[in-house]
């Protein structure tokens, strides 16, 4: 059994590697994240980069242990507005238990302004993409909500390969927004070129792709780890 430790972009990811007579190789890479959710009244855009095996409901990522306060909320994005789960009298509705949000899928989570203190979230999980792997991202039309299912830090444009030399084949005036806690970082692709993404996104961010094309398109990315 040979160990060999990533860290990576703020996530240390442990790979296993079992080797048997015929020398056949299997990895099991797991990993975690910490993402902070600022003292409320906040809005943070989330993505888990994991599959924590254990179905990925909202509330598992986000309050397994219940210590969110009341009012906490979850917005997922269903293609034209989000579908809201809040927290009430220390219990969350059914639907928090079966909404699934998968690796790599954005969701916002609003702490109430009780709430006077950050929270650290950690995602820990599989790592979906293996080393040297890949994975294939639709992107509808219109807008969607996304995060990196490798887990990636830093420009989008040039890290997680969606600049004019990456994969995302998108009409001109398409955007991709990053969220800064107040509102939007919007980098628009005008005559083929991405414009400046003015801040870099973390392991364990959301971010917004508007596609204005009339088609859906694939964003390829490759695990560099």
């Amino acid at each position: 059994m040979r160990t060999k430790t990533l860290v990576m972009a703020g996530a240390a990811l442990a790979l296993s590697l079992a080797t048997s007579q015929a020398q056949v190789y299997s990895a099991n890479v797991v990993g975690y994240c910490n993402v902070v959710m600022p003292a409320g009244p906040s809005l943070t855009l989330l993505a888990s980069p994991f599959d924590n095996g254990n179905g990925n409901s909202a509330t598992n990522w986000l309050d397994p242990n219940g210590t969110l306060p009341n009012k906490t909320q979850i917005l997922t994005w269903n293609g034209t507005g989000y579908n809201v789960l809040a927290k009430a009298g220390g219990v969350w509705p059914a639907a928090a238990a079966t909404t699934t949000i998968p690796p790599g899928v954005g969701f916002f989570v609003v702490l109430p302004g009780t709430q006077t203190t950050a929270i650290t979230n950690t995602f820990v999980g599989t790592v979906v993409v293996n080393s040297g792997g890949s994975i294939t991202n639709t992107i509808p039309t219109g807008y969607s909500l996304w995060g990196s299912p490798i887990p990636y830090g830093g420009d989008l444009i040039t890290n997680a390969n969606l600049g004019p030399v990456g994969s995302l084949l998108v009409v001109n005036k398409s955007q991709i927004l990053t969220w800064n806690g107040a509102g939007y970082n919007v980098a628009a692709l005008s005559g083929g070129t991405w414009g400046a993404q003015t801040a870099p996104l973390s392991v364990g961010a959301g971010f917004f792709v508007i596609n204005r094309g009339n088609y859906t398109t694939n964003w390829v990315e490759n695990a560099t780890y």
